[in-house]
């Protein structure tokens, strides 16, 4: 009696399996190898454009601060309290010693438009950038 083979006709697949397994072996170090290794950044500055903001965190300014006092506005230029009349030296002074033509307002919600437009019409007279602080906390948060 002949013995028969039970594998289909062709047995040579078999034998190209671990040939298979080694090259997906080969692929999983290059994949790892490739995740493992360290890469290196590039910073990419663009260049200023009018259609692009400035970060004020990367601008020299001066903070002027409007609270509501008792009975009328009180005046910060940087930490100093400085009155009405006063407010535009003030200001040209912050401005001179800074070296900078960059001056923020932030406002408390209960001053007043017109007193917002006053000292935006003082900044601007002086010839200066004009920036202002505009708190995103909703009405239920403290501040």
């Amino acid at each position: 009696m002949k013995l028969e083979s039970t594998l289909p006709e062709r047995p040579g697949l078999i034998f190209v399996t671990p040939g298979f397994d080694f090259v997906l072996l080969l692929l999983a170090l290059v994949m790892l190898t490739g995740v493992v290794a360290r890469e290196s950044l590039v910073e990419v500055q663009l260049p200023p454009s009018e259609f692009r903001g400035v970060r004020i965190a990367e601008e020299k300014l001066v903070l002027v601060t409007v609270r509501q006092g008792r009975d009328e506005p009180v005046f910060y230029v940087g930490k100093e309290k400085v009155g009405r009349d006063q407010l535009e030296v003030a200001i040209q002074q912050a401005v001179d010693s800074k070296s900078t033509s960059n001056v923020t307002v932030q406002c408390d919600e209960r001053i007043s438009l017109g007193v917002e437009q006053e000292l935006t019409d003082l900044v601007t007279r002086l010839g200066l950038r004009y920036f202002r602080v505009v708190s995103t906390r909703k009405d239920g948060d403290k501040p």
